[in-house]
């Protein structure tokens, strides 16, 4: 999963890869270990395939956690496997005294921001100083 993450994010960002090995460093380490550089994996399982992952992690602030890496398979698109996801990183996040969550997306990953949009995210300020990366937060109601 994670390196289909990797490697579509950068081919949709105009990067020639070919393979893991064209990967930064960084990213090819998250590939050999299957565990992100911080938080916690968690993988969606569909009947015991693999159909989806995101990171819940924690930020230098502790009442504020981050997802990052949400991933649904292609071929399990269109089953709101996404909107589990985002719930489940929502209830983590609040079960673990969280009062803040955040995530960064790419913008042209629409669906994805209307999604996290229909979850309660809001943009805000970015902390991240890629250019076209969209910053959004949700606050505890």
């Amino acid at each position: 999963m994670l390196r289909a993450y990797h490697l579509t994010t950068e081919r949709e960002k105009g990067v020639r890869v070919d393979g893991p090995d064209d990967l930064p460093a960084s990213y090819r380490s998250e590939i050999d270990d299957a565990a992100p550089g911080t938080g916690t994996l968690l993988l969606l399982d569909d009947g015991g395939a693999a159909a989806g992952m995101y990171v819940l992690a924690p930020t230098a602030h502790p009442a504020t956690g981050e997802v990052k890496r949400l991933w649904i398979d292609p071929a399990w698109r269109g089953r709101g496997l996404g909107r589990l996801a985002i719930d489940d990183a929502i209830r983590r996040s609040a079960q673990a005294g969280m009062t803040t969550l955040r995530l960064s997306v790419w913008e042209w990953r629409t669906g994805a921001i209307g999604l996290y949009l229909s979850a309660g995210f809001e943009p805000c300020p970015s902390w991240d100083p890629r250019p076209r990366l969209r910053c959004l937060e949700r606050r505890a109601t």
